[in-house]
């Protein structure tokens, strides 16, 4: 029995360094015996190496092709944190396939094939954070964010022999921070998509800001017309809409008041009367000196009392707008009749009576208005960002609410005062402008748009609003090149006096063609990093 084993277990052991020769040194034995290592698997052989971990880059971005903590398209602030290559397009240095092309396999990075760099940062194909090797200047200064032939910061450290500063992205030229170009995949894409474009116009213009404003009568213009005496009314003689001179009656009002003054004027005017002869005989008989200095004396201040007495009754009457004329007839008849007219102060329109015949009045009750149609005021809100641009004697024009856009203004005239306050809850600034109404078709109260031209007529370079797009705070237009290729270029602009154009200061030239429609899609192939993906694939 234990020999037994023992040949068994001489066998096992034969048996088993066979097959670990066989594996460790397959050459050792014939060409029909020898097992293929490669069809083994990595456990099973003796001279393979444990596979090399692959190393964790983390979350992948599958839209631009690289891993998410290298992509500077989806996140800006990683440029400000990683090291970028100037010499390839600013794009990430541990991904850049020129500098390492070990790195394309390392991070399985999608390739530009034609240029052999990450098809998202390819800077010869117009992509990346910044192409500045390949793209054209378009005379913008990143570090200000103003055009550099007007950038004084800029031109100051010049001056001084300082160094400028470099924009955000690296770029290779100081300042410069240029937008890349827009690819479409073909040309015919630019019709499918409906991009459209317009010619840049140089157009007479004027600036002119809009503001919302209401009429009012010109209050240097307008008159309350009260009774100045309670009483009642005894006669009304003008109404609604009636033209009036100045002095011309309106009503007459029964007032026991006046009846009393000039009751008062009379007996003022007797008494003054008497006191002149008396202070005369006094005066004779004192300068004979049968009577005392002091008798002469008493009839002087009588006779002082006595004109004192006639002024204030006089002053009363002509309170009462009693002229005159009127004064002399009072005396002459003795008249003390209770009836006084109620007069208009100006010329003008009656527009509000509250007169009714029989009707009893108090002195400050209103009974009519008087107002010059032929001039109105107009009350503008202007809000504190543009009230500065607003001054004494600017054109203003005023169209009211409803009337259509070729209506054309209602009324014109001009800025005669601007507001030194502005409102604590609308902050708007409130603007007078006079405006002339000959024709009346201007009312009080009445709402619409006002214009004032803040600016004088000159040539200007005009686009269509909609050519314009906004970018990082920053006007873009889009400039056809060809073969469905696009050049942003950042312009300053203003706005005109109409709603469909705006005034390019700085950027475009005339005759040069921008995109018009459409323009918003190409924006946002330009944005990709900000907003994801495009508009155009």
């Amino acid at each position: 029995m234990k020999r037994k084993l023992l040949v068994s277990s001489v066998a096992v052991l034969v048996l088993v360094a066979g097959l670990s020769a066989t594996l460790a040194r397959p050459q050792w034995l014939p060409s029909w015996a020898r097992i293929d290592p490669g069809k083994l698997p990595t456990w099973a052989r003796f001279d393979a190496k444990a596979p090399a971990a692959a190393e964790d880059v983390g979350l992948y971005c599958e839209e631009h092709g690289v891993p998410e903590k290298f992509c500077t398209l989806c996140h800006e602030e990683l440029k400000d944190k990683l090291m970028l290559c100037k010499e390839h397009g600013n794009l990430p240095e541990d991904v850049c396939t020129l500098c390492h092309p070990e790195v394309e396999k390392k991070y399985n990075l999608k390739m530009c094939k034609e240029h052999g760099l990450p098809e998202s940062f390819c800077f010869k194909c117009g992509k990346g954070p910044s192409a500045s090797l390949g793209l054209p200047d378009d005379g913008w200064c990143a570090a200000h964010a103003k055009p550099e032939a007007l950038c004084s910061e800029c031109a100051a450290l010049k001056a001084e022999g300082l160094p400028l500063p470099g924009a955000k992205s690296g770029s290779a030229k100081v300042c410069r921070d240029p937008l890349p170009l827009v690819r479409l995949a073909s040309a015919d894409l630019a019709r499918q998509i409906g991009i459209q474009t317009a010619e840049v116009l140089e157009e007479e213009h004027a600036h002119r800001l809009v503001a919302n404003a209401e009429t009012a009568y010109d209050a240097n213009h307008y008159a309350d017309v009260s009774p100045r005496v309670s009483g009642f009314i005894r006669e009304v003689r003008a109404d609604l809409g009636r033209s009036v001179k100045r002095g011309e009656v309106l009503c007459i009002v029964d007032s026991a008041e006046v009846s009393t003054i000039k009751l008062q004027y009379l007996s003022a005017d007797a008494a003054l009367k008497l006191a002149e002869d008396t202070y005369r005989r006094m005066s004779a008989l004192a300068a004979q000196d049968v009577v005392p200095r002091k008798e002469e004396i008493a009839t002087r201040t009588a006779l002082n009392q006595a004109k004192s007495s006639l002024l204030d009754a006089r002053q009363k009457l002509k309170n009462l707008l009693f002229d005159d004329a009127a004064l002399e007839e009072v005396l002459r008849t003795e008249g003390t009749g209770s009836l006084i007219d109620v007069v208009s102060p100006i010329d003008g329109a009656v527009v509000l009576r509250h007169a009714v015949k029989g009707e009893a009045v108090q002195a400050t009750a209103q009974l009519f208005a008087v107002a010059d149609g032929s001039r109105m005021w107009l009350w503008v809100d202007v809000y504190e960002a543009d009230v500065q641009k607003v001054k004494p004697g600017q054109a203003v024009g005023f169209s009211i609410s409803g009337t259509g856009p070729g209506d054309g203004p209602t009324a014109s005239g001009e800025v005669t005062w601007v507001g030194a306050e502005v409102n604590e809850q609308t902050r708007t600034a409130r603007i007078r402008a006079e405006l002339g109404n000959p024709d009346g078709r201007l009312r009080a109260n009445q709402f619409g748009e006002a214009t004032i031209q803040i600016g004088s007529s000159h040539k200007a370079v005009v686009v269509p609003k909609e050519a314009v797009q906004r970018k990082d705070k920053v006007e873009v237009v889009f400039l056809p090149e060809g073969r469905g290729v696009y050049r942003p270029q950042r312009v300053t602009t203003k706005p005109t006096d109409r709603n469909d154009v705006l005034e390019v200061t700085w950027g475009l030239k005339p005759g040069q063609e921008v995109v018009s429609k459409g323009a918003f899609l190409l924006k946002t192939e330009i944005m990709k990093g900000a907003i994801g993906a495009g508009c155009c694939e």
